[in-house]
């Protein structure tokens, strides 16, 4: 066991928290932890904290964004005066840098603050991203706009170029878009001291702000420095199904950045990470169990929205099915584990299964996923595609048939 990383010790110790020698599922789910290789519910071990946080990051992420809706809310309840003298202020830091953590409810009502992430942004939008567990940074990305990235891995000094399509959520170009958010905020939150500064705080709907879609009731808790309008604190909270937790910014520094934190450059002794196992293949098959699953309980229809969020995706099934709330979810496909009803196996799949929908669309570059038009009544239509290492497109089609395509062909397809 000495020879165990700390992730598969993490899974170990998962899975045996309910081992039974007289349950299947869950010897099953012991047998399987070790080369768990899709997103898992979220557990309490650093490990499994850190995917979720992580995930989190995806949502949430960037910084940019967050700063662009402090200056959408100043634009439309202060005086132009004062959102003038915001936006110059973050133009004039030319940069920042901040702490994401994790908050979770403590005993007494206090809170228990988790370090997740540190976060570096440059004017050019220019983005560094440090996962961060027990202390120690075991994930790097940068991302620069228009460019490849690149990811670095410490613990195995391993790395891998990111493509410059693959798919980000928030970026520099949101200046433009969220510097025009004519909403307001939904409530205020007065005027209090964090760290020594006096702050003023607002409350805004997330979807508000960003046009796009989060999970659940997702919000935006800002709190600026009354003399110099820049961020203090931003909590984001909602974006995690049934879990009251806050990912929280803090400890802005404002300023340049270091141009070294942005390098691409591959540090001497890292290797090429090694690509998944996970065939193209297998990927398809546990999608359209998934999204099979997800059409059968909810009327032919998929997910209707743009970017599948595992976990609230996976909770909607849950709605769906009238599953329970203790229900085993996350599990991915094997059709060797018996479950007690055919329904208990549904939902533990396909939960999965919608999970790597959300894999497909961080990782592999032009995913597009078209639930919110395609059902399973239109069987000639792209439902979801992503490119493939070899150039062309696997593209799944709303009666969840399977091809790949060249981008010439993909482009017929999706006219129609």
């Amino acid at each position: 066991m000495n020879d165990l990383t700390p992730g598969e010790l993490d899974r170990l110790e998962s899975a045996h928290e309910t081992f039974s020698p007289k349950n299947g599922v869950a010897k099953a789910r012991l047998l399987e932890a070790l080369t768990a290789d899709v997103p898992r519910h979220p557990r309490s071990q650093w490990k499994a904290r850190f995917e979720a946080m992580r995930g989190n990051r995806i949502q949430i992420a960037m910084a940019a964004a967050l700063v662009m809706a402090v200056v959408g809310v100043w634009q439309s309840t202060s005086p132009r005066s004062l959102f003038g003298a915001t936006l110059q202020a973050m133009i004039d830091a030319k940069g920042y840098s901040c702490d994401m953590f994790d908050i979770a409810p403590g005993d007494g009502g206090d809170e228990n603050a988790t370090l997740g992430s540190r976060v570096f942004w440059a004017l050019n939008g220019d983005e560094r991203i440090e996962g961060i567990a027990l202390g120690k940074v075991r994930e790097i990305e940068i991302h620069r706009p228009g460019r490849s990235g690149l990811k670095l891995l410490p613990d195995a000094k391993e790395f891998k170029v990111l493509d410059e399509s693959i798919s980000r959520e928030f970026s520099f170009g949101l200046f433009g878009q969220l510097s025009q958010y004519k909403g307001r905020a939904e409530s205020r939150l007065g005027a209090k001291e964090i760290r020594g500064c006096k702050v003023n705080g607002f409350v805004i709907p997330w979807s508000s702000l960003t046009g796009r879609e989060a999970p659940g009731n997702a919000k935006l808790s800002i709190w600026l420095d009354s003399s110099t309008s820049l961020p203090v604190r931003v909590d984001c909270t909602g974006f995690v199904p049934n879990q009251a937790g806050v990912v929280r910014l803090e400890n802005f520094q404002w300023g340049v950045q270091d141009a070294k934190l942005f390098d691409t450059s591959i540090p001497p002794g890292y290797a090429p990470a090694p690509k998944s196992d996970v065939t193209d293949e297998q990927i398809t098959e546990y999608v359209v169990y998934g999204l099979s699953v997800f059409a059968k309980y909810n009327n032919g229809k998929y997910p209707a929205v743009k970017y599948v969020y595992g976990d609230e995706q996976g909770e909607a099934l849950r709605s769906l099915m009238g599953m329970d709330p203790k229900a085993q979810g996350w599990v991915k496909l094997d059709k060797k584990i018996v479950w007690k009803t055919p329904k208990e196996g549904e939902f533990a799949h396909g939960t999965s299964g919608l999970s790597w929908i959300n894999g497909l669309q961080r990782e592999h570059p032009e995913c597009v996923y078209h639930g919110r038009t395609v059902t399973s009544k239109d069987a000639e239509k792209v439902l979801l595609r992503w490119r493939r290492d070899d150039g062309r497109y696997r593209v799944i089609f709303g009666d969840l048939r399977a091809s790949d395509e060249s981008a010439e062909r993909l482009k017929e397809l999706e006219a129609k």
